[in-house]
Parts: C-alpha cells; structure tokens; sequence
C-alpha cells in the first residue's frame, strides 16, 4: 500500500476533463487506487466517482494505492493532480 496527500492548485479545482485524464490514466494500473477528500472516498478509475468529489481550489487529496504497482500509481496521480491547469 502506497499513499500521498496532494493539495488542489488549479483556481478552477480538478473538473470534468481533468477527471477524465486522471480516470483514464489510473485505468493504466493494476493497483486499486482511491481518492479520499472531505471524508468521501472514490475510486480513481471512475469518472463519475470522481467528479462526486467536488475536488476544488485548495482542497486536499489523500491518494491511496494497494496492488502490486501500488507507489508508482500514487506518484503518477499526484504528478497528475498537480498538473492540472485551468
């Protein structure tokens, strides 16, 4: 198991099409992988679960991984989350 904490930097918060990028990139790993924020909890490989997160400006992620490839899944992620821009 593999966890990170991220904060949200993009002013507009992670939306729809940054949602779908970290779906579709999560979907690439064997791991289980979760996004846990303001106690709610959704799998990194469902769009929809993600967006029902309200991931906004400022907002912290706790991104966690079991599996096999279960560290190089959370680094990916938390590249990902801080990459978003818009």
């Amino acid at each position: 198991m593999a966890e990170t904490t991220v904060t949200i930097a993009s002013p507009g918060g992670v939306r729809v099409r940054p949602a779908s990028r970290i779906a579709q990139e999560a979907k690439g790993y064997a791991s289980d992988i979760l996004f846990q924020v303001d106690g709610k909890e959704a799998s990194a490989k469902s769009l929809f679960s993600l967006q029902m997160l309200e991931m906004s400006h400022g907002k912290e992620i706790l991104i966690v991984a079991k599996g096999r490839d279960a560290q190089t899944a959370v680094e990916a992620m938390a590249k990902l989350v801080e990459s978003v821009v818009l």
